[in-house]
C-alpha cells in the first residue's frame, strides 16, 4: 500500500501546483513553486506507478485509494 499513499500524494500535488501558477501568474511573479510542485506531482504519481507489482495506477484507482488511505488514517487514531 505505499504505493497508492505516494501515487495519491502526487495526484493531490499537481492541483496545487496549478493554483500556485495561477496566483503567481496574476500577482506578476515567476512560478517556481508551482514549477517544484508541479515535478514532484507527477515525479511521485510517475514512480508510484513504476513501482506498483500489479502494473500502473490510472485516473479510476484515485477514489478508492482515496477512501483506503482515509480508512487507515481512521483507524490508526
Amino acid at each position: 500500500m505505499g504505493t497508492g499513499i505516494i501515487f495519491l500524494l502526487g495526484v493531490y500535488l499537481v492541483p496545487l501546483a496549478l493554483v500556485s501558477a495561477i496566483s503567481a501568474w496574476t500577482d506578476g511573479r515567476r512560478p517556481y513553486v508551482a514549477l517544484g510542485l508541479g515535478l514532484a506531482g507527477f515525479g511521485l504519481a510517475v514512480i508510484a506507478s513504476i513501482l506498483r507489482p500489479d502494473g500502473n495506477y490510472g485516473l479510476r484507482d484515485i477514489p478508492e485509494l482515496s477512501v483506503t488511505v482515509l480508512v487507515r488514517l481512521w483507524q490508526a487514531f
